[in-house]
């Protein structure tokens, strides 16, 4: 039985040092180099601008094949516009910045000009939704990574110092990682699907209720041995089994 809640401990501090390592690392990496996020964040900015701008001037509904196709012309050129007024920002470094807002100004006169707005009145919208998503995407992963951070360290400390509850904190654990590796395929590959459901409320909420859920079993753990957690355990081992 020892043998057991040693190799239990071991595997615990070994998830949960990795998960605190991962997610303080990337918390740095979102707060201190704001523009290397910037980049990696870009292209599902700019998605997120195509869409609400997009669901702003399409017509709900269903609609004939004809208007239908005229509909997903507007929405193609509204994606150039929008990337072109991007790239015209000179978020990155560029040669020619009114080159480039030419480039905008054309793709507006020839095919946008039913919005009646100006290409340059428009591309400061696109400017401002821009900056606004960025910065609510930049405090949802700060959010993120700073509710993950707290809940990894918890865990490590139980981990390394509550081995009587070891066979408790490797559900646990485990779970983590799955957070874990799901932030470090995100550093690494730059995936937007990540992103999303960050940002997202729905599932940005729902993760924010399950971390708090864990974050009650781990004080469970700590402060009063693991009773309710035991208990819960073993009445769903008796239904399953």
């Amino acid at each position: 039985m020892d043998g057991e809640l040693d190799k239990a401990k071991i595997v615990s501090v070994a998830l949960t040092f990795l998960g605190v390592l991962v997610f303080a690392a990337l918390l740095g990496y979102v707060l201190l180099s704001p523009a290397q996020f910037e980049q990696r964040a870009q292209s599902f900015v700019i998605a997120e601008i195509e869409a609400r701008l997009g669901e702003r001037t399409m017509p709900e509904g269903s609609n004939p094949p004809e208007i239908e196709a005229r509909i997903q012309e507007t929405l193609k050129h509204l994606s150039d516009f929008v990337n072109a007024s991007v790239a015209a920002m000179c978020r990155a470094e560029c040669d020619d910045q009114l080159a480039l807002i030419e480039v905008a100004r054309r793709i507006y006169n020839d095919y946008l000009v039913d919005f009646r707005m100006g290409a340059d009145m428009f591309r400061t919208i696109v400017e401002d939704r821009y900056h606004a998503i960025l910065g609510e995407l930049r405090a949802d992963v700060g959010v993120f990574l700073t509710c993950n951070l707290l809940v990894m360290v918890l865990a490590f400390v139980l981990a390394l110092f509550r081995t009587d509850d070891s066979a408790h904190l490797l559900p646990v654990s485990i779970l983590l990682t799955v957070s874990t590796a799901a932030a470090s395929y995100w550093y690494v590959m730059g995936q937007n699907w990540f992103l999303t459901l960050v940002h997202a409320d729905f599932y940005g909420w729902t993760y924010i209720a399950v971390l708090a859920f864990i974050f009650l079993v781990l004080l469970d753990i700590g402060l009063n041995r693991a009773r309710v957690t035991g208990e819960a355990l073993d009445a769903m081992t008796r239904m399953v089994f």
